[in-house]
């Protein structure tokens, strides 16, 4: 299926509790202005701060501010004061960030009692602010700044990603029109989508198999690598295919027309109309298909165990014939004997990748507090790496310092770096903020490397024209529905999950499937399509 116009392109806290991260206002209110509320640019906001800032280049402010920062540090960060290029953006900028980090464990926990507080920072950054929150406490509480004009303003290179890509935009509106937040933007073809497929190549090779290219070929592939002993070491210890836990098991579906658009169980047709096929018999079918797979032995026997380091325990051995993966470099030790491959045809025809992430790595990767005391300079300050400029600053730091260029012009980051001692990841972590994702900046084909390796890439280039035309990213709902939808969703992510898991293991035989179903249609599974639906039409 050619990839056409991407539609809706889409997207941490032990710590004890902040405080002092800014201004502080009585909990639940707005801002004391509805000019610095909104963020519009009035007169008043336009003072000394419009004085002291540049509406272009380098620096930012003419006087030095100071700003705080909250928000969620990868275990592979050096203390964000420490990053190069953080520091290296002060220095360009003039703007100091009082960076008040917290781990990653917790977070959400941490960010919750922050609202609560009420003793916000200036900036949230790689907060993931999600959906609901956005409801919560931009739409509600409005203690989220709406950043239209601001963006509209203060941010050309973002305003020019919204204007060639209005479906982002549309992502991250709310359901009351105002957008609280900035994503995290990857429109890299690597980006596109979450998993890639990969197959053992030098395990075809040996047992003279080809690629397959339907699912009758790929179930003769797996019996295959079982029983053709490829790793020649003697022994029946060959894992066919490696779905690494219960929630991994969809790549597939779309050999069966099951799309997974908003990142879950959804088809939406070419008229914008919401489907949730938990319950329908394409979805029977494929797990008809997996079942037969794990009575055989040709999926792994512990996949539902979600026991991820057991997982790359034997991804690192190389036990695996065909597995799926967003990047090689867990598996850089035996990259070289696995490749990409074109979507397996199903049953009745279909031949579709389905695991697109639209583009949006995060919604919300960025975003102020109503009491944020500069937000002119803190647009300015975070549109600089929606740019080309920005992005290759960002990911790669300095050139002749951190990377160089090769004779394609293509960034390499310096041996000392790739081979750290540390590890790669840590040592990037000293750079930037790459690791964990979710920072907020543009990733394109130009700079996705920085995780993505060359083979990674070719197995993406193989999928990406067979993505749906449109993927959409859940839109946000209205606050009268978001309890609802929240207590729905739940109680199906549970109930589904443990389902799934017993009808592909034949715990459940499939006599159960319309108990199943109406336990579904119990819970409420119609009801949340028609909240997904009544959101999506209010965005178009």
């Amino acid at each position: 299926m050619k990839k056409a116009a991407v539609l809706l392109l889409g997207g941490i806290l032990a710590a004890g509790l902040m405080t002092g991260c800014g201004k502080s206002a009585e909990n639940g209110k707005k801002a004391e202005t509805e000019g610095r509320t909104t963020g519009a640019v009035t007169e008043e906001a336009g003072g000394e701060e419009a004085a002291n800032l540049n509406m272009e280049g380098f620096p930012i402010v003419n006087e030095k501010i100071t700003m705080t920062v909250y928000g969620c540090r990868d275990q592979n960060h050096a203390p964000w004061n420490e990053v190069l290029t953080l520091n290296k953006y002060e220095d360009l900028t003039n703007i100091h960030m009082d960076y008040q980090e917290v781990p990653a464990d917790g977070f959400e926990e941490n960010k919750q009692l922050l609202f609560a507080s009420n003793e916000l920072p200036d900036i949230f950054l790689k907060s993931d602010i999600k959906i609901d929150q956005i409801a919560t406490y931009g739409v509600g509480s409005g203690q989220l700044m709406v950043l239209d004009d601001l963006i509209e303003k203060y941010a050309p290179n973002l305003s020019k990603i919204y204007e060639e890509y209005p479906q982002i935009k549309q992502a991250v509106t709310a359901a009351d029109g105002h957008m609280y937040t900035i994503p995290a933007i990857d429109i890299s073809a690597t980006g596109s989508m979450g998993f890639k497929q990969w197959i053992n190549k030098a395990w075809l090779d040996k047992l003279g198999k080809d690629i397959p290219t339907n699912l009758e070929e790929f179930k003769d592939v797996l019996i295959a690598f079982r029983d053709g002993d490829p790793n020649g070491n003697g022994q029946a210890d060959e894992i066919p295919l490696g779905i690494r836990e219960p929630d991994s098991i969809y790549p597939l579906a779309g050999s069966f027309g099951l799309q997974f658009q908003m990142k879950d169980t959804y088809n939406i047709d070419e008229n914008g109309t919401v489907h949730n096929w938990l319950c329908d018999d394409a979805f029977k079918e494929y797990l008809i298909y997996l079942n037969d797979l794990y009575e055989e032995k040709l999926l792994w026997q512990d996949y539902y165990k979600n026991d991820r380091a057991a997982w790359r325990s034997n991804l690192a051995g190389e036990m695996y014939g065909a597995m799926y993966m967003p990047y090689s470099d867990v598996f850089v030790n035996c990259e070289e004997d696995y490749v990409g491959y074109k979507p397996l045809i199903g049953p009745n025809g279909d031949q579709m990748w389905t695991d697109a992430t639209g583009s949006i790595s995060m919604l919300g990767s960025f975003a102020l507090s109503n009491t944020c005391s500069n937000p002119e300079a803190a647009v300015r300050w975070v549109d600089y790496f929606y740019g080309a400029e920005g992005e290759m600053f960002f990911r790669y730091g300095i050139e002749g310092e951190t990377f160089d260029y090769d004779s394609n012009h293509v960034p390499h980051f310096k041996d000392e770096i790739l081979n750290s001692p540390d590890g790669f990841m840590t040592a990037l972590g000293k750079i930037n903020l790459v690791p964990g994702g979710g920072f907020p900046c543009m990733i394109t084909d130009n700079t996705d490397n920085v995780v993505a390796s060359e083979r990674t890439k070719e197995a993406a280039a193989i999928l990406v024209d067979y993505m749906p035309e449109k993927v959409y990213a859940k839109p946000t709902v209205s606050m009268e529905d978001m309890d609802r939808l929240n207590a729905i969703e739940q109680d199906i992510i549970n109930y589904k999950k443990e389902a799934v898991a017993k009808f592909v293991i034949g715990e459940w035989g499939f006599d159960k499937w319309d108990e199943y179903c109406a336990t579904l249609e119990q819970i409420g599974i119609r009801e949340l399509e028609g909240i997904y639906q009544k959101a999506l039409d209010f965005t178009k």
